[in-house]
């Protein structure tokens, strides 16, 4: 998938296609001022309320709320800027379909960066958010999405925190009475869980996308090694695919062997395993704190419920959320710039898709989190990736989530570490052409 998103965006430069995003709607007007604003006072409320007007759209992956509490979260927007019309868009294959109206040139007016946006090519995709009237500093990882003229594109909602979700009343029917937190522990916990006619681990593989946390470079390097540089460390190394990156994908591998998995991960899609943890029939994820909520809203007990670090981490993966920027060529820019604002200040967009606010003046007591937090390993979060980590990747189009599902499917040891080699040796060419 990444490498088709890829392309699409390499397509997009070499065309300049990227045109003006919601072309053919038209704005629409503002409601006549009502005869009582004769006054001062009134005249400059109706002029304050027309001073935006319009509409935009909204492209999300969060399709389980867009007709609920994201509505909401416009519908409060609206209210407050009558004449304007803020518009929810829900996609599930998100980056694919993204990439795909970028190249044609119909991006949404207010989107999400996706893969294989670097630091020196947000410009070609967003406008400036340095002049949004906001207070930056308490806003976390506000400067994780610089370009590298130095300017300000995306802004993140939320942050999240990576650990394994679980359900208590599974781990309760399969006798274990304890979170893991050794990796003995956890094949123990494991093998008990299967033995109970529990599935242990699910994956979601059909849908790709959920499996990220066991194939982060950041994640390995600093739940491992304490390693804030995690993908940076890369750009020095000819071996993309080392023992410490490699070190949850043989977990993983070695979970299906076992039978931990699901029984057909091949079949495994993201809306069976959230009911499928929901119901306990699936006792653990790997993900984050965005996740837990999910399985509450499909009917699990909030106290049946919890999340716990992974065996044996160093370090707790703390990151941004999604990070929002405007269209490069969005014709409503006030209206888009006024309702980014407007979601990212006091984490009302967060709390809209139940995540913790990326604003710190937002003040939430999220369960999951605390739990996760409790058990004593410390949060710590990456450097900001250098363009040179992301340009390698581009050029040699490393889909590590496709990657993992051939070698997790690979039964083979030394076909498997054939798979690592061949991609180490690309890495290693690519990084002697692109690294002076």
């Amino acid at each position: 998938m990444k490498r088709i998103i890829t392309s699409l965006l390499i397509l997009v430069l070499a065309l300049g296609m990227f045109t003006a995003c919601g072309k053919n709607e038209e704005p629409t007007t503002n409601p006549e001022p009502t005869k009582a604003a004769d006054s001062k006072d009134d005249a400059a409320d109706a002029q304050e309320d027309s001073a935006l007007s319009g509409k935009i759209v909204i492209a999300t992956n969060m399709t389980n709320v867009v007709d609920t509490t994201l509505k909401d979260l416009a519908q409060g927007f609206m209210d407050e800027n009558p004449g304007t019309e803020i518009v929810y868009e829900a996609i599930k294959d998100y980056e694919t379909v993204v990439a795909t109206r970028i190249s044609g040139g119909e991006a949404p007016d207010v989107f999400m960066s996706i893969d294989g946006m670097t630091p020196d090519t947000l410009a070609d995709y967003f406008l400036p958010l340095d002049d949004l009237d906001i207070q930056w500093d308490d806003i976390l990882f506000s400067r994780n999405n610089t370009g590298s003229d130095g300017k300000i594109y995306t802004i993140a909602d939320s942050v999240g925190y990576t650990g394994i979700a679980y359900n208590k009343a599974a781990f309760r029917e399969a006798g274990v009475d304890n979170v893991p937190r050794t990796m003995d522990e956890f094949w123990l916990a494991c093998e008990k869980l299967k033995a109970a006619g529990i599935v242990p681990m699910g994956t979601s593989f059909k849908d790709i996308w959920p499996i990220y946390p066991w194939v982060d470079w950041n994640i390995a390097q600093l739940s491992l090694n304490s390693d804030s540089r995690g993908k940076n460390l890369y750009v020095e190394k000819d071996e993309i695919f080392d023992g410490t990156y490699l070190y949850y994908m043989d977990i993983i591998r070695e979970m299906n062997k076992k039978g931990y998995l699901e029984p057909d991960i091949m079949s495994a899609n993201w809306d069976q395993l959230k009911l499928d943890m929901a119901q306990g029939k699936t006792a653990m994820f790997y993900t984050e704190t965005w996740f837990p909520q999910q399985i509450v809203d499909l009917g699990a007990d909030l106290e049946d419920i919890g999340m716990f670090p992974f065996p044996d981490a160093n370090n707790i993966f703390s990151t941004a959320g999604k990070s929002y920027g405007v269209a490069k060529d969005c014709e409503n820019v006030d209206l888009a710039k006024a309702y980014i604002k407007y979601m990212i200040e006091g984490g009302k967009h967060a709390m809209a898709v139940a995540t913790i606010p990326a604003d710190t003046t937002a003040q939430i007591d999220d369960p999951f989190a605390g739990e996760l937090m409790s058990y004593g390993v410390p949060a710590k979060e990456s450097e900001v990736t250098v363009t040179e980590f992301l340009d390698i990747k581009n050029e040699i189009e490393l889909d590590e989530q496709s990657f993992l599902l051939s070698y997790v499917l690979e039964k083979d040891d030394g076909k498997a570490k054939a798979l690592c080699d061949e991609w180490n040796a690309k890495w290693a060419n690519a990084r002697a052409e692109i690294v002076k």
